[in-house]
């Protein structure tokens, strides 16, 4: 897996438009499904169904959609919060991965 880029939420025009619309996912899957951490995520790879699988913010997930946001949660292992547009932004439940292989964090630098 490559270097992750600096933090950024895909279709914010600005950084702090980015930080808001991370801050309502974060806030609406405390609500809504689980309390996330304050980790930030930018790739997951995981497995679901027997099948190996690779989600990164801002690219194509297993259903087509572009990935928003991944958070982490415990429950009580680890638990990853794959968040899309129709899974977990706009509507409906992020897609959960469990059983993570590895895990890069965006690195600390810049923000978009």
């Amino acid at each position: 897996m490559s270097e992750a880029p600096g933090f950024f939420i895909p279709f914010a025009e600005t950084p702090e438009m980015g930080e808001e619309v991370y801050a309502t996912i974060r806030a609406t899957m405390a609500q809504e499904a689980f309390q996330p951490t304050d980790r930030r995520i930018y790739r997951v790879a995981y497995q679901h169904n027997g099948r190996d699988h690779v989600a990164t913010v801002g690219e194509r997930d297993i259903d087509g959609e572009t990935v928003i946001a991944i958070l982490e949660t415990y429950s009580p292992g680890p638990v990853y919060m794959i968040c899309t547009p129709n899974r977990g932004v706009i509507r409906g439940d992020p897609i959960l991965a469990g059983d993570a292989s590895a895990i890069v964090d965006f690195t600390r630098k810049g923000a978009a």
